[in-house]
């Protein structure tokens, strides 16, 4: 039987197991942000969304590189909005992901046993921190995804013959549509062929040629996406939202703005007002301790690490020339890069996986003794993946859609409400204001509020908007249900009626 069944079988269980338990992860912000605009797509026919903030000024947009909208508005439309089936589209993603990897790693010249694919299969599927990444509804295993495609394309033009036109087309594809998934994995691919350009010396002229087909590609996949927001009217808000997740962008620009405000002859004081909002004093030292908590990376690459310095304990210095140390090390240092490049947050973290796992996979084919210690890491950390996936009690998602179902709100309603209720609240309502990031300002008429009353950061707009409307003297809350766990409470709001139009309702009684 060929490594490959075991791939499959050990990603079936997984995707079974997945089924049974996604909803055990609460939708959140970044989630809710993402898939609203898809949402509205899929089932109203319009790219809008009451799940966003605003930038420069303009009503909320989602201004996030749109394939991965795109893609999931497709996948609702034709298998349904629902929780599960929203982020089943993910699983998809990284079985792809898992069987591209594969044959990368084959490709390279690694001869896959039912070992070491077994061990990948394990670390893929199972470790906690890619488990989170792949259950949730953000586009970060689409990104890896296409990463690794964009990669296969490259390595099949340096390393095969004829066709080169063909291969090189397939590099431009991959390029544009990896800028089109998330611009984060577009710095990710630069800075991985600075490293391999760096390091790989008998090829450099090659790999500085395939640089112009990357670029190319780049190119390509910014001018859609910037043509889909010029066509909604939104390519300068575009622009001014990239910046702020770039610290080094945002520190350039506040620099910048003054220059261009004089030169231009316009105000800048919303952008750089807006800019110092939100940036922080975090230096880059504070900003990797995200990565410090990276445990399954930190084990595994322990491992490798011992099992290198084994292997090459009577000729260090061939170590340093070993492939897999190399791309060890540059799993190590991609938060570095990436912090240097303006971001590197916890839903970044396959960045790091990925290299890693094939140093992991190359070391279990060559040596039968780290194959064991590495199967053993692998069910220990899938244990654990395992376990985070299980129901929490405080956070029960059957009991919150329970008590969501039981209320008498009616499709013409608008209702605020947390980021947990968005699969159940968007059938329910034509209307559904998320202001734990959506401005408030934009809201217009509201005939529920459901908050969580031990709700975290996210949730707090709400309390305080709830707080807002009952110090208005016009309006009148009513609190008509609650639910103790999950914590959830929901208020009716009406208009206060004038006397005459009391006056008038009692005389058509």
């Amino acid at each position: 039987m060929s490594a490959t069944w075991t791939y499959m079988l050990l990603s079936v269980a997984f995707v079974a197991l997945n089924f049974c338990t996604l909803k055990n992860l609460l939708p959140w912000i970044d989630e809710v942000m993402l898939l609203d605009t898809a949402y509205n797509a899929a089932f109203r026919g319009m790219w809008e969304t009451t799940a966003w903030y605003r930038v420069a000024g303009q009503t909320p947009f989602s201004t996030y590189p749109p394939l991965y909208q795109w893609l999931i508005a497709v996948w609702m439309r034709l298998f349904g909005g629902s929780l599960v089936a929203a982020r089943s589209l993910n699983l998809i993603f990284t079985f792809a992901l898992g069987a591209a990897s594969l044959r990368l790693l084959k490709r390279r010249g690694m001869r896959l046993t039912h070992g070491s694919v077994a061990v990948f299969s394990l670390l893929l599927w199972g470790t906690c921190e890619m488990a989170w990444m792949y259950r949730n509804g953000r586009p970060d295993v689409l990104c890896a995804l296409l990463t690794v495609l964009t990669f296969l394309a490259l390595d099949s033009c340096l390393f095969d013959c004829g066709q080169q036109e063909v291969k090189r087309m397939a590099v431009v594809v991959c390029s544009a549509a990896l800028v089109c998934a998330g611009l984060q994995a577009g710095v990710y691919l630069l800075t991985c062929w600075t490293y391999i350009f760096i390091v790989w010396k008998e090829r450099r002229r090659d790999v500085a040629r395939l640089l112009c087909h990357v670029l190319t590609g780049f190119l390509l996949g910014g001018i859609i996406v910037s043509l889909f927001m010029f066509a909604h009217g939104r390519l300068m808000v575009f622009v001014c939202s990239v910046v702020p997740y770039s610290s080094t962008l945002s520190r350039a620009a506040l620099h910048v703005l003054p220059w261009m405000g004089k030169v231009l002859g316009f105000s800048v004081a919303r952008y750089t007002t807006k800019l110092l909002e939100l940036q922080t004093d975090a230096g880059i030292c504070e900003s990797l301790a995200s990565a410090t908590e990276y445990r399954s990376f930190y084990v595994l690459a322990s491992i490798a690490l011992a099992a290198l310095l084994c292997r090459y304990k009577r000729h260090i210095r061939k170590l340093i020339r070993d492939t897999g140390f190399l791309t060890l090390l540059f799993a190590a240092f991609v938060p570095v890069a990436m912090n240097l490049a303006g971001r590197f947050t916890e839903y970044y973290r396959w960045m790091m996986f990925l290299p890693l796992l094939g140093v992991v996979v190359s070391i279990s084919c060559k040596s039968s003794v780290w194959r064991v210690v590495f199967v053993v890491a692998a069910v220990v950390l899938s244990f654990s993946g395992v376990r985070s996936m299980l129901p929490s009690s405080d956070r029960n998602y059957s009991r919150m859609c329970e008590f969501v179902r039981r209320q008498s709100i009616k499709q013409t309603d608008a209702v605020v409400c947390p980021f947990a209720l968005f699969y159940e609240m968007k059938p329910m309502c034509e209307t559904c204001y998320f202001v734990g990031i959506y401005p408030t300002e934009y809201v217009q008429r509201v005939d529920y509020i459901i908050e969580a009353t031990d709700g975290n950061r996210t949730d707090q707009p709400i309390v305080a908007y709830r707080r807002q409307l009952m110090a208005d003297t016009t309006m009148v809350l009513t609190a008509i249900d609650s639910l103790e766990q999950p914590p959830l409470k929901i208020y009716r709001v009406k208009k206060k009626l004038s006397r005459a139009e009391n006056k008038l309702l009692q005389v058509g009684i």
